[in-house]
């Protein structure tokens, strides 16, 4: 903020006074700055952060021609120009865009939310449903995500409740107010396929362990048909609603405790396939 001329502030911040006193307005501050070996902007990286699109605009004129007054072969300069808004600008020489979402994947969220849940007490099956979940909600606000996590109970129990709390209150690292526009059914959607990730490929484990340890009372009861009218002939082909309407039979040995349990992973499989999401505590239930 205030620097109405890059050159000119350039000129200020990295030369000395003897040095500043040899400037002629009949040059550019560019072709100035560039034609002079002995200053130590040449050795330095700024980064700068616009405030405007016009401010954008203002210092990446002044730095392609810097570097066209430069030339190849010196050392020079290098600029990192950031703009947090939408619109990109036109291309200059010398100037390089990144466009943020071209180059933040779902990989490097993950691997983020990953390394950033890695201090929350809690179990690694939570841990690694915690990652999915931020990375889903939030999706690439890198920094939203992060004050997600460091109120990690809040969010597990109600990501809604909470970003729309942190939107509402809270304030960037840069002193901007948080933008979070997902509508209610979109975050909905995000928990679910977070918990499609996590949670449904922990009911497969349950259901192969089950199949394995009940193999003999459920080949016994084989073939069967399932209520949509599925056959089943292998014992590892069975589905948990059919082993759950086995067990409900009398037909497998299992005791009242295992039932429950399979009763509770029953119902949270048939609560994912018609797309719905689970409750957090029915999550946790899950591992314990």
């Amino acid at each position: 903020e205030g620097v109405d001329d890059p050159g000119a502030y350039l000129l200020r911040k990295f030369c000395k006074p003897e040095k500043r006193a040899m400037y002629r307005p009949s040059k550019t501050y560019a072709r100035f700055l560039a034609e002079n070996d002995d200053i130590v902007l040449h050795s330095r990286y700024l980064w700068v952060t616009a405030n405007s699109r016009e401010n954008l605009e203002m210092w990446a004129d002044f730095v392609s021609a810097y570097i066209k007054e430069r030339g190849s072969g010196k050392e020079m300069a290098a600029f990192i120009l950031e703009y947090a808004g939408a619109e990109c600008i036109d291309a200059r020489r010398g100037v390089r865009q990144y466009v943020f979402e071209d180059y933040i994947s779902e990989y490097d969220r993950i691997v983020f939310a990953t390394l950033a849940s890695s201090t929350v007490k809690e179990e690694p099956f939570i841990k690694r449903y915690l990652a999915e979940l931020a990375s889903d909600v939030v999706e690439n606000d890198i920094e939203l995500c992060a004050e997600c996590l460091k109120r990690a109970q809040e969010f597990l129990r109600d990501p809604q409740a909470l970003t729309s709390q942190i939107t509402h209150n809270g304030l960037r690292s840069d002193g901007r107010p948080f933008s979070f526009s997902k509508s209610r059914e979109e975050i909905s959607r995000a928990i679910w396929l977070a918990q499609i990730k996590t949670v449904y490929p922990v009911l497969e484990e349950y259901r192969e362990a089950f199949v394995e340890k009940y193999a003999a009372d459920i080949q016994a009861q084989l073939p069967i048909k399932s209520t949509y009218g599925e056959v089943f002939a292998d014992p590892k082909e069975v589905e948990l609603g059919t082993l759950f309407y086995m067990a409900g039979q009398r037909k497998l040995n299992i005791s009242s405790q295992e039932y429950e349990r399979l009763k509770r992973y029953r119902e949270a499989r048939n609560v994912l396939s018609h797309l719905n999401v689970l409750r957090f505590e029915d999550v946790r239930e899950l591992r314990e």
